[in-house]
């Protein structure tokens, strides 16, 4: 049956696969949760960030507070109440962008104005509050805006990080590389006289992680 903790498991199971098993780095991953979405998707923006590995952005489309604050104006996470981004938001440490109507009758346009403010200063993006759009739409007329804000979006604070990482991985790979190199030099020289060199042993796990 469905249930905040099958959506937090499924997510959690989806980042594992693309971090461990294909191996792509959590600041090359970027979440979208939109409306229902953004729970999941500010739980584990919240959980990357606590295990020191936070994921490279945020996009909440349309996001609540919580489920009940929906309905309910509780001012505080009710026993039973669900997908509390409110309570997750504070603990979040990547760029966030906010998109939300100003007319969405589902979800208050103001929860998106709330959670904005409980996002840590250096993390917030200039939010995307498109006047008159509603939950389920994004009108023909606001497309390009839509568009190029989040193009502004990855500019300013998404691909300027990943640019840095990847040089820095691929300067790191080299340094890698090359000792690996030196090692099987010297490898070779060792074992013509007495012993066995150790330094293959030590580097080539590392040069299999950079280059697969």
């Amino acid at each position: 049956d469905p249930s905040e903790e099958y959506c937090f498991a499924d997510v959690t199971a989806a980042y594992t696969y693309l971090n461990q098993t294909l191996q792509i780095p959590a600041y090359s991953i970027l979440l979208y949760g939109r409306s229902l979405g953004s729970g999941p998707s500010c739980y584990l923006a919240a959980k990357t960030a606590e295990e020191g590995e936070a994921v490279g952005g945020l996009i909440l489309h349309a996001p609540f507070l919580s489920v009940y604050r929906i309905v309910l104006e509780s001012g505080c996470t009710l026993p039973g109440d669900r997908f509390s981004n409110v309570d997750y938001a504070p603990f979040i440490r990547s760029p966030v962008l906010f998109i939300h109507g100003t007319k969405d009758s589902i979800v208050p346009f103001n929860h998106s104005e709330r959670l904005l403010d409980t996002i840590i200063e250096p993390y917030r993006a200039d939010p995307l509050f498109i006047k008159d759009m509603g939950h389920n739409n994004v009108h023909a007329s606001v497309r390009p805006l839509f568009v190029e804000r989040l193009r502004e979006y990855l500019d300013t604070h998404i691909l300027p990080e990943l640019r840095e990482r990847r040089k820095h991985s691929e300067s790191a790979r080299s340094r890698m590389v090359n000792r690996v190199r030196i090692g099987d030099k010297l490898g070779n020289i060792r074992n013509e006289g007495r012993g066995e060199w150790k330094t293959l042993d030590l580097f080539l796990p590392c040069r299999f992680i950079w280059e697969r």
